[in-house]
């Protein structure tokens, strides 16, 4: 009984020096942090991801996708997008159209001056 009542006792010390030990790990720990400047990196590193999460909010919200640079249905960024794009392909289409005059143009010329009238035309454009 009285070994036991000795390993109880003894068991309750152990217990207590091993929260002390933890708390005093942990208090060492912070001042070696302070010291090191791991706190105020931890600090910075905090505001930097904060300003991270903020400008891809910002950029998701101007319409282009955070995974693969994809653009955004209904967004304004898909919107000038498409207006440019269909500018460029309208400009393409006018080309081809013109393109195919020409060749009309010069497969009906009835005097080689006209053909090249229309050649010259051609390379002003």
């Amino acid at each position: 009984m009285l070994a036991n009542l000795a390993v109880e006792i003894l068991n309750g010390k152990v217990q207590q020096a091993r929260d002390e030990s933890g708390d005093l790990v942990a208090q060492i720990k912070a001042k070696v942090k302070e010291e090191l400047g791991i706190a105020a990196m931890d600090i910075e590193i905090e505001t930097m991801q904060n300003q991270i999460e903020a400008l891809q909010k910002k950029r998701e919200e101007l319409g282009f996708s955070k995974y693969n640079d994809g653009l955004l249905p209904g967004s304004q960024a898909k919107m000038l997008v498409d207006k440019r794009t269909g500018t460029a392909c309208e400009k393409v289409k006018q080309l081809e159209d013109m393109k195919t005059t020409a060749i009309s143009r010069i497969w009906t010329a009835t005097t080689m001056a006209s053909a090249l009238e229309v050649l010259e035309e051609a390379k002003r454009l």
